[in-house]
């Protein structure tokens, strides 16, 4: 949640479709006599059905973050590194000796052989919409 008022907001926005969708439902099982039956029976299964599974897919992200919190998934060691802060020193890698052993080995690539190679005079093929 981050214990500030925005993330409290965040989560109430998140749950008003939630609850939305719930104010259906309950009054859908009202109508229907409170039970799956009488639902069913006055032909609104189908309806009841597609709106449970609307409200579990809204429910998706609000169940997410509350993982996150409980299981202290958000706070990655480091995350709060500032723009002054000394960034850990990375260990034993060399960016420009990798640049440089790639450039080597690519040099090292094997030419084409000669006979590979199509004839100067042969026409290349041409896709598409043939011209003239």
């Amino acid at each position: 949640m981050g214990g500030s008022i925005g993330g409290v907001f965040r989560w109430l926005l998140a749950l008003i479709p939630v609850a939305y969708i719930g104010f259906f439902l309950w009054h859908f099982m009202g109508v229907g006599g409170n039970s799956m039956e009488g639902i069913v029976g006055i032909g609104l299964g189908p309806t009841v059905l597609g709106l449970s599974i609307i409200a579990l897919l809204f429910l998706i992200g609000p169940l997410v973050k509350l993982l996150r919190v409980a299981s202290g998934a958000n706070r990655v060691p480091g995350a709060a590194v500032k723009v002054g802060d000394d960034l850990p020193a990375t260990e034993g890698f060399d960016a420009d000796a990798a640049f440089a052993r790639y450039m080597s080995k690519r040099g090292e690539a094997p030419a084409v052989p000669e006979e590979a190679s199509p004839p100067a005079d042969t026409p290349r093929p041409q896709f598409g919409r043939k011209i003239g």
